[in-house]
């Protein structure tokens, strides 16, 4: 039977693998043997947990992420050590309150590390598992738990070192060449943004909603940027300049899309709009063009800003223009210049946008420049998600100790700290469910490997060279697999286990008895860990796809009635979040309705929530008589009581019905209005409450969730 080419397609990983993947695995071996060596060298007590410690820290990525990962993997290490030294100080004879303390540790440590972004998230999973290890490793003699403490802290400090010692090996001129990187990403963001408005510009609706991937991109690329800086210390604010673009690309796409929104509705009813809609298409061309060449911007923003200077004209002559050159009534040509203006205002708002995008672009750009801008982003942190952490960490921990106290298994110590372990590094994924069953299958599999290792091959080896030798295959496969995505979860425990199952030592190997019950601790704190997670708060993608759409309603119910606002930016970033968590969730439902229901209800959500803000501060200032502030408030009113737990069909329809209304007494009081800077604000608000009515009208089906 001739097997065909599909059958092998799976495997390309590991015999075709990429450049990337051969560097990080053949530097990943080295630094492993030399903190191997060092700890055999130096005599310590368990030099596996050395090169263990190579393992966690090993990542096929940017210097910048393996240089933050090895930081906060230190400053965790360290505060989990002093924890562990009070803990142990304070309850060294009464185990309830020991285990206790332990249990509360590690479930603080995850809900703090739930509500951090990056590697300091896994700071915060190293302190609480670090702490545990170090604690139950010391159980049977209270009295050694500082020099375990110390031991297990000079392990993790030597491996960590090892391997940045080998990964600098490989990082030539890392300032430049991280810089030019960062360059790139945030140049093919601008494109791929600009290519979005082009198209909006032709009328596709949503467009942006149709790609959901640049927004995932834009948002891994805003925390990549934080190892960018770690690349390039020393090189001014150049993170921050990237921080601002990025922020810039996405208020860019959501005035795009509610420009299409306007084109879409009003299209028809216009005066003179449409001859420039052609201008600007042509501009955004050359733009994408020279942005590829790479050359200066300051011609293209010259021209940027005589395409805004002819909006800003054609809203001003429309005001002006002498009703009698025209051969309509004088309601009709009102509607449609009222269109005009709304449209212009629009597409400025939009190119308003691009060029602050393209300044921070230029900025950004530049290694020299050293100047004392500061962009910070806000993080949204999600507290119910780390309470549920914290419950199902301590619960789980508990009932373990329960579980020891109970049996009085000798290895029982060992099972509850790789269970502390597991614990603590799920709370750090979406699905912990799945992330817990990654990692069982890793332990699994590093028994079995680790076994035919230990009863078959190491016998026979005397040499540590050879050893290590024959060690180049499961530890290089481990490697290679770890640089796949759908297979890193796996690799990486397989790797981290595998290093423990072997047990290095200078007086001999482990023999088959501490093996075996080795293995059946590392087993049974995979299965522990796994059915917890399945009791408490079981992973449901729907309850989860639920639970992010009540999130982001309320988030709009807060908006209409918070004391203080957001800024916009911050609405935008708070609403991809979720978006991009929507869209993971949607990976694998074939399902492509709902799939384009969550993607536009999402960017409703955005749309929305932009357009109360402009109200919002409207209604916030003089300009507007108090007649139409009130008419705003209504609306505003019945948005703050249409949020995810009342949005019921008739509240929903009661809801666009009252911003249509109010679109069409504004649109009255504009046709009338005497004073210029009450008309120019009447429009604006015509204009959002557009977006607003079209938005909550045509995404029914997502802003409505039923009780049950």
């Amino acid at each position: 039977m001739v097997l065909s080419k599909s059958f092998f397609e799976p495997f390309r990983w590991l015999y075709a693998p990429q450049k990337t993947a051969i560097i990080f695995a053949f530097r990943t071996l080295l630094a492993t043997y030399i903190a191997l060596v060092i700890a055999l060298w130096m005599e310590m007590d368990s030099p596996r947990w050395a090169i263990m410690a190579v393992w966690i820290v090993a990542q096929n990525s940017s210097r910048g992420e393996v240089l933050s990962k090895a930081y906060w993997i230190i400053v965790g290490n360290i505060t989990g050590i002093i924890v562990a030294l009070c803990i142990m100080g304070s309850f060294p004879q009464q185990p309830l309150l020991f285990e206790l303390s332990v249990a509360l540790w590690v479930a603080f440590c995850c809900w703090v590390a739930s509500c951090t972004r990056n590697f300091r998230a896994l700071g915060m999973v190293m302190a609480g598992y670090s702490c545990a290890i170090v604690l139950f490793s010391s159980v049977s003699d209270p009295n050694d738990t500082f020099m375990i403490a110390m031991s297990r802290g000079s392990y993790f400090i030597l491996g960590i070192l090892a391997e940045n010692f080998t990964a600098r090996l490989f990082d030539l001129n890392l300032h430049h060449q991280a810089h030019k990187k960062l360059n790139e990403d945030l140049q093919n963001a601008v494109e791929e943004a600009i290519q979005s408005v082009s198209k909006m510009l032709d009328g596709d609706a949503w467009a942006v909603a149709q790609s959901d991937q640049l927004l995932s991109t834009m948002i891994g690329l805003n925390n990549n940027i934080e190892f960018r800086e770690q690349e390039m210390k020393g090189t001014g604010h150049t993170g921050d300049h990237a921080r601002a673009v990025l922020a810039s690309v996405s208020g860019l796409l959501v005035k795009a899309t509610g420009f299409s929104i306007h084109l879409k509705q009003i299209q028809t009813d216009v005066l003179n709009f449409h001859y420039i809609v052609p201008l600007t298409q042509n501009y955004l061309l050359k733009l994408r063009e020279q942005l590829k060449t790479g050359g200066s911007l300051s011609e293209t923003l010259r021209a940027l800003n005589a395409l805004r200077w002819e909006c800003r004209q054609r809203i001003a002559d429309s005001f002006y223009k002498n009703l009698e050159q025209y051969q309509t009534t004088s309601d009709d040509y009102a509607r449609r210049s009222l269109n005009d203006r709304i449209l212009y205002q629009s597409l400025r708002e939009i190119l308003a946008e691009l060029e602050v995008t393209l300044r921070e672009l230029s900025k950004s750009r530049d290694f020299n420049l050293h100047d004392k801008f500061r962009f910070e982003v806000k993080s949204n942190l999600d507290f119910k998600r780390a309470w549920r952490n914290a419950i199902r960490a301590f619960f789980a921990i508990a009932l373990g100790c329960f579980a020891w106290e109970v049996t009085g298994w000798d290895r029982g110590y060992l099972f509850l700290a790789f269970l502390c372990m597991g614990c603590a590094r799920f709370c750090l994924f979406e699905n912990a469910t799945l992330a817990c069953l990654g990692w069982f299958k890793g332990a699994c599999i590093a028994i079995i490997v680790g076994g035919f290792y230990n009863f078959i091959i190491m016998p026979a080896v005397s040499n540590l060279n050879f050893l290590f030798i024959l060690m180049v295959i499961p530890l290089g496969v481990g490697a290679l697999a770890m640089c796949v995505p759908r297979l890193a979860p796996v690799a990486s425990t397989y790797t981290f286990f595998f290093c423990y199952m072997l047990g290095f030592a200078n007086e001999g190997r482990v023999d088959e008895i501490s093996f075996l019950n080795n293995a059946l601790a590392v087993l049974m704190s995979g299965v522990f860990a796994l059915a917890s997670y399945r009791l408490f708060f079981p992973y449901r993608a729907r309850k989860l796809r639920r639970q992010m759409r009540m999130k982001l309603l309320r988030g709009l119910h807060q908006l209409a009635q918070a004391s203080s606002l957001p800024l916009a930016r911050e609405w935008v970033g708070f609403v991809s979040e979720s978006f991009v968590v929507l869209m993971r969730q949607l990976n694998e439902d074939r399902n492509t309705t709902l799939v384009k229901t969550y993607r536009h209800g999402s960017m409703a959500v955005m749309l929305i929530g932009i357009n109360i803000i402009r109200l919002r501060h409207m209604v916030k200032h003089d300009i507007m008589t108090e007649d139409i502030k009130d008419i705003l408030r209504v609306v505003l009113r019945r948005i703050a009581a249409f949020d995810g737990r009342r949005a019921e069909y008739a509240q929903h329809a009661r809801t666009v019905m009252i911003a249509h209304r109010a679109i069409t007494r504004f649109r009255q009081r504009e046709a009338t209005e005497k004073n210029l800077a009450v008309r120019v604000e009447v429009s604006a608000a015509i204009s959002s409450l557009i977006l607003i009515a079209y938005a909550l009208d045509k995404n029914a089906s997502f802003l409505r969730i039923k009780k049950h």
